[in-house]
């Protein structure tokens, strides 16, 4: 039986099937995106973890799957960001190689603890030349040569952090009351921090230890000792009466010409508003 060739398919008859196919696609993806059927899942875009320091990363917190997040417990972060800074310092080789046990954050409890039972003398000090050169070294006495070079150590080489360590050690403070024992990771009340404030802006002694510091480590010390002295006014904690305007007006002339703060504006702002009270 005789079998005739297949004739071939005329090209233009591809072409019209693929359109149709194509059409028919792009139709049902169309349709199928407005009733809510499967979308082509795009890749979230990577965020960039935050920096607490140098080298120091936390990897930014999960997006939750549905719903609004909730807002994080104050008093959870605040200890979790204290953990991330021991954590930290732990990490560091030398602060390794001095082997302390329990860590950065069981010596730095002693050494608050220490610093907290032992204030300097902020009563009267020029009556006594004593008295002024106990509070020039009264670090060195109550810590003792080991534990002042620790300290002196880190804020030689830990430097660039020092502006946020600052921060999260002076929430970690305010929020005590509030947190009660959920962020016990370090202990400093109110009432016993508040003559290192004044110590830093109306002694001697604290002035001299303040100019061996560098600028950036000076206007700290002192923007935190401004914000505690204001904190003790409000609780009535004052009990020494120290005027807050004339170191208030000078912290301000300072940090508006200093050019190595990250948060320098809102140090302002914070000033600012402590000003408008007084």
């Amino acid at each position: 039986m005789e079998t005739r060739p297949k004739k071939p398919i005329p090209k233009i008859l591809i072409v019209v099937l693929g359109l149709i196919l194509g059409l028919g696609l792009a139709l049902y993806l169309i349709l199928g995106k407005d009733r809510g059927g499967p979308q082509p899942v795009s890749q979230a875009p990577e965020t960039k973890s935050e920096r607490i320091g140098p080298a120091v990363t936390v990897p930014p917190a999960p997006i939750p799957a549905e719903g609004p997040s909730a807002p994080q417990d104050p008093c959870q972060q605040s200890r979790e960001k204290l953990q991330g800074l021991f954590a930290y310092l732990d990490r560091q080789d030398y602060i390794a190689a001095r082997q302390f046990k329990g860590g950065s954050a069981e010596v730095f409890r002693g050494l608050m603890a220490r610093l907290l039972a032992s204030p300097p003398a902020v009563q009267r000090e020029t009556d006594d030349l004593l008295r002024v050169l106990q509070n020039r070294a009264h670090f060195f006495r109550v810590l003792g040569k080991r534990d002042t070079l620790l300290l002196r150590d880190i804020l030689r080489k830990e430097g660039e952090m020092i502006e946020a360590s600052l921060a999260t050690l002076y929430q970690a403070m305010i929020l005590q009351e509030t947190c009660k024992e959920k962020a016990a990771v370090l202990r400093a009340p109110l009432k016993q921090v508040y003559p290192y404030a004044v110590f830093f802006l109306n002694t001697l002694g604290g002035s001299s230890y303040l100019m061996r510091r560098d600028s950036r480590m000076r206007v700290l010390t002192r923007y935190y000792s401004v914000l505690i002295i204001d904190r003790a006014n409000q609780r009535k904690l004052n009990h020494l009466g120290l005027d807050i305007r004339p170191p208030l007006e000078t912290l301000v002339r300072d940090l508006e010409g200093a050019a190595n703060l990250t948060r320098k504006e809102e140090y302002l702002g914070t000033l600012g508003a402590i000003r408008a009270r007084y």
